[in-house]
């Protein structure tokens, strides 16, 4: 057993905490044994979007405060081994719900994603953090994104 197989272990673990913890709306401090709070990128390619940081990464989340009941499925499909950082890509799907007033009921989402993950430590003793989390593919499934538009029933009076 080579040692790239321990650490591609090791780092889709933490990968799979990240998501855990991403899922149940967890604090920020229960994320700092798991990303590198000074250097974290989060973004979405081929977009603008970007947070960086810890204060970027609690702007994230602040932004999807509207979803619960969340949930992710991750498949590691390949990695690389640079030294002490690991690049990790991922497909997997996201399960959430949303509601917005003055609807009667919430919306089970579902969507296909695809992510790039960049891992490092400082040494094989450390344990391995994330320092960049790309998003490559997001995709509502059909019949499960969110509607565009909620109609406000109240001041539909025709």
């Amino acid at each position: 057993m080579t040692n790239t197989v321990t650490d591609e272990q090791q780092a889709f673990e933490v990968i799979k905490k990240f998501n855990h913890l991403n899922a149940s709306r967890a604090s920020m401090t229960d994320f700092l044994d798991i990303i590198d709070p000074d250097r974290l990128v989060i973004m979405i390619r081929n977009t603008d979007i970007r947070f960086e940081g810890i204060a970027g990464f609690s702007d994230h989340q602040m932004g999807k405060l509207i979803f619960f009941d969340q949930k992710f499925d991750c498949e590691l499909i390949n990695s690389t081994v640079n030294d002490n950082e690991i690049t990790i890509s991922t497909k997997g799907v996201w399960y959430a719900s949303c509601w917005q007033t003055p609807a009667a009921y919430s919306q089970n989402l579902i969507a296909d994603l695809k992510h790039t993950w960049i891992l490092e430590r400082e040494n094989n003793k450390k344990p391995y953090r994330i320092t960049t989390h790309i998003c490559e593919e997001f995709g509502y499934r059909k019949g499960y994104a969110p509607t565009d538009e909620t109609k406000d029933f109240h001041l539909n009076l025709k």
